[in-house]
């Protein structure tokens, strides 16, 4: 009978040991767990971090570009007017050379 006492406190100490450990690991899972979080909040902050840095630089690309385009717009509006009143100023030369002309064969 005392085989069977020795063996009951041995199974009784191994039943309180894993309880232990179980606890043990429990909490060990929930330190790496804490872990695992704090680095995926850390990569995610990072993340958006240059999402805003990206986004910031290509805004301002595209403001480069729409100022340039809008100069160049502005240029060629220009150099278009420009054109225009060269346009007019020899249409106003030929047909006042016209009418010279017209006049000098009346008179």
């Amino acid at each position: 009978m005392v085989g069977f006492e020795v063996v009951a406190v041995l199974l009784a100490a191994t039943v309180v040991a894993a309880y232990f450990e179980r606890a043990s690991l429990k909490a060990d899972v929930k330190t790496a767990e804490a872990k695992v979080l704090s680095v995926a909040n850390k990569l995610i902050n990072e993340l958006l971090t240059k999402e805003t840095v990206i986004r910031t630089k290509i805004s301002a690309d595209v403001a480069k570009v729409i100022a340039d385009a809008k100069a160049e717009a502005e240029k060629v509006i220009a150099d278009a007017k420009g054109a225009e009143e060269k346009i007019a100023s020899v249409m106003q030369k030929a047909v006042i050379e016209k009418i010279e002309a017209d006049l000098k064969k009346v008179l």
